[in-house]
C-alpha cells in the first residue's frame, strides 16, 4: 500500500476525510519528520513518523471541536494551523504569550445598571475621539458608580436575608451570625431620620462644599466629625461607603470607608470570562485551561525588568544602563526591558535636537550588546515631562520623530502609551507612570489613617494608602478632573475592575511592593536616584499547579561586578 493511500485509511478510520492538497502538504512534513531522524534506525523512522501522524490527527480532532467546525473534511488551512502549533518549540510559545495593549485600543467594559450585565465593546464597534461632549463626562463616572455599586451589591453584608426561624420560634430577616445593611439612595434621605448607610461620590458643586452624589440626587456633607474606617485617601471624585444621619438637608457623617473589593478571580466569575477577554485571546474556558497549562511549562522562564525615571541626560544613567545590560546579556530567554520616564531630568532637556540625541546615546549602548539588540525586547513608558501631548490621561507615546534612530536598529522596540497593559499567559500586568503619592497627598480632604501597629515608615505608609485607594476605586486616577485631567471617552483604559494580576507605578518615592487581594503592587523606584530598579517574575514559584510571583528588588552598587548588576531583597 502506498504512503499516500496510508495515511488516506488512517484519517478515515478516525472518521476524517483528507482534501487532495491537505494530504500533499502532510506527505511533506512526514517526509520532513523522516530526513530530521536520519541517524535512526528504519524501525525508529517508522516509529516517529507514526506518532507524528497520530498526534497531527488528535490535534486536528480537538480544533475542530473546540473551534465548532461542521463536518469532517480537512482543508489545508487548518492542517496549517495544526502543524505550524505542533512545531512550536519553547521560545515560540514564550513569545506568543506576550501580548501588549495600547490604552487607545483597549476595549471598554460597560455594565448595563437596567439590564444587570455585562458587555465588552470591542475598539472600532463605537466612535471614539479624544474631544468627547457632555454626556460623555456623565457617562464617565456614571460607569465609574455603577461598577462599583454592582460589586458592593453583591457583598454578602449588604444582601437581604431570607425570613428564617430563630431558636425561639419567631421569625427574623438577620442572621444570628451577622448584620446586613441596606444602602440608601440619596433621594430617600428626605424626611428620614436616623443613621443611614450609603454610597455615593464625593463632588464639588461649589468653591470649597461638597456633596455626596449618586444615580438620585446629591447632598451636602459635613465629614467634619467623620472617622475613617479604612486605609487609603479620600479626595474628591472618590468612591466612599458613608454611614450618617441627615440632619436639617445636611448629611452628617459619622464613619466613612472605601468600598469593598474582591479578587480578581471572583469578578471574572461575575462579570464573565468573555467580558473580561480584553487581549482577545481567551475566549474559552478550553482556550485558558490551555493556556495555563503552557503557563506551568514554560512560565517560569519569563522575566521582566523595570526601571522609572531613566534620565537619559545623565551620563551615570547611560553608563549604568549599560552595565545592567551587561549583566543581563547572557540569558537565555532575555528578559523583556521596560524603561520608564521621565526619560530626561527637565522637560525637553536641551531641545528636541538633544532629545533625538539621547536616544540616540541609548541605542549605542544597545548595540554594543548584539544578543540584546536582536532579541531583546524593551518597551518604552513615556513620563510626564516626556515629549508628546502631555497633561492628559492615557497619553501616547513618545513621538517617533524622537524615536526613529532606535527604532530602526533594535528589532524589539515598542512605544507603548501610558498606561499601557501586558499579557503574560494568563496573567495581566498594568504599567502605568505618574505621581500618585504626591498627587494624592495633595488633593485629599481627609487625614489617611495611621497604624500604630504597622512597623513601616511613613512613606511606605503613604505608599500604601495610594496603593490602596487605586485598587479599592477601580482605578489609576480617582481625582479631581482639575488635578488629573483625563480623555472622556478613554476613561475605561484607567480601570482597574477587575484587578490585574500586577499594577506596576512608577512614582517618584522609594521602592515599594504591596499584595493586596492577590493583585501584586509595585514601584520599582527611580532609577535616577540611586540606580534601583526591579525584577518581576510573574511566574516565580509553581505548587500544586498553582503559580505564585517572585518580586525583587535591584541596585546597581557602584564598584562594577563581574556581571555587572547586584541584586537583593529589600
Amino acid at each position: 500500500m502506498s504512503e499516500r493511500k496510508r495515511i488516506a485509511r488512517t484519517f478515515k478510520m478516525r472518521g476524517l476525510s483528507v482534501q487532495s492538497s491537505a494530504l500533499d502538504a502532510l506527505l511533506n512534513v512526514l517526509q520532513r519528520e523522516r530526513e530530521a531522524t536520519s541517524s535512526s534506525r528504519n524501525q525508529q523512522h517508522s516509529s516517529s513518523t507514526n506518532d507524528t501522524l497520530f498526534a497531527i490527527i488528535d490535534e486536528v480532532k480537538d480544533r475542530m471541536i473546540q473551534d465548532g467546525r461542521g463536518g469532517n473534511i480537512v482543508t489545508t488551512s487548518l492542517l496549517e494551523e495544526v502543524v505550524a502549533e505542533l512545531s512550536r518549540d519553547a521560545k515560540d510559545v514564550t513569545e506568543e504569550a506576550v501580548q501588549m495593549l495600547d490604552a487607545f485600543k483597549m476595549p471598554k467594559l460597560e455594565f448595563d445598571t437596567m439590564r444587570k450585565n455585562f458587555s465588552l465593546d470591542e475598539f472600532g464597534k463605537g466612535k471614539r475621539s479624544l474631544y468627547g461632549e457632555a454626556v460623555d463626562k456623565v457617562d464617565m463616572f456614571s460607569q465609574r458608580y455603577a461598577l462599583i455599586q454592582q460589586r458592593i451589591l453583591r457583598q454578602d453584608i449588604f444582601q437581604p436575608k431570607l425570613v428564617t426561624a430563630t431558636r425561639s420560634g419567631h421569625s427574623s430577616s438577620q442572621s444570628n451570625d451577622g448584620v446586613t445593611h441596606t444602602l440608601t439612595p440619596v433621594e430617600s434621605l428626605l424626611g428620614r431620620s436616623g443613621v443611614r448607610y450609603l454610597l455615593g461620590m464625593i463632588v464639588q458643586v461649589e468653591e470649597g462644599k461638597y456633596y455626596l452624589e449618586d444615580h438620585t440626587a446629591q447632598v451636602p456633607l459635613n465629614f467634619s466629625q467623620a472617622s475613617l474606617l479604612t486605609d487609603g485617601f479620600v479626595s474628591e471624585n472618590s468612591i466612599v461607603l458613608v454611614e450618617g444621619e441627615a440632619i436639617d438637608g445636611v448629611l452628617h457623617v459619622h464613619n466613612m470607608g472605601s468600598p469593598i473589593v474582591e479578587n480578581r478571580s471572583d469578578a471574572i466569575k461575575a462579570i464573565g470570562l468573555q467580558n473580561t477577554d480584553i487581549f482577545n485571546s481567551i475566549g474559552s474556558l478550553s482556550e485558558l485551561e490551555k493556556l495555563r497549562d503552557q503557563e506551568i511549562e514554560h512560565g517560569q522562564e519569563g522575566m521582566f525588568v523595570v526601571l522609572s525615571d531613566v534620565h537619559l541626560d545623565n551620563p551615570s544613567v547611560i553608563e549604568k544602563l549599560e552595565r545592567m545590560l551587561e549583566g543581563y546579556n547572557d540569558f537565555s530567554p532575555l528578559p523583556i526591558f521596560v524603561l520608564m520616564g521621565n526619560f530626561t531630568s527637565k522637560p525637553l532637556s536641551g531641545g528636541t535636537k538633544a532629545m533625538m540625541s539621547y536616544f540616540e546615546d541609548l541605542t549605542n549602548v544597545i548595540l554594543k550588546f548584539p544578543n540584546v539588540a536582536n532579541e531583546g525586547r524593551f518597551v518604552f513608558i513615556p513620563g510626564p515631562n516626556d515629549p508628546g501631548i502631555t497633561g492628559v490621561l492615557p497619553r501616547g507615546p513618545i513621538p517617533n520623530y524622537f524615536t526613529s534612530f532606535l527604532r530602526s536598529k533594535v528589532k524589539h522596540a515598542i512605544f507603548a502609551s501610558n498606561p499601557c497593559r501586558m499579557r503574560f499567559f494568563t496573567k495581566e500586568i498594568v504599567f502605568f507612570r505618574d505621581d500618585l503619592v504626591g498627587k494624592m497627598r495633595r488633593h485629599c480632604l481627609l487625614e489617611p489613617r495611621e497604624d500604630e501597629d504597622d512597623e513601616k515608615s511613613g512613606q511606605r505608609q503613604l505608599s500604601r494608602h495610594a496603593i490602596k485607594t487605586v485598587l479599592d476605586q477601580g482605578h489609576l486616577s480617582p481625582l479631581p478632573l482639575s488635578a488629573s485631567p483625563i480623555y472622556w471617552q478613554l476613561d475605561h483604559a484607567l480601570r482597574l475592575y477587575p484587578f490585574p494580576d500586577a499594577l506596576i507605578v512608577g512614582d517618584r518615592v522609594d521602592q515599594y511592593y504591596e499584595n493586596y487581594e492577590e493583585c501584586d503592587a509595585i514601584n520599582p523606584g527611580p532609577f535616577s536616584n540611586g540606580f534601583n530598579f526591579v525584577v518581576y517574575r510573574p511566574i516565580g514559584e509553581i505548587k500544586n499547579s498553582q503559580t505564585k510571583s517572585d518580586v525583587e528588588f535591584a541596585k546597581l552598587s557602584e564598584p562594577k561586578t563581574a556581571s555587572g548588576v547586584n541584586d537583593g531583597f529589600e
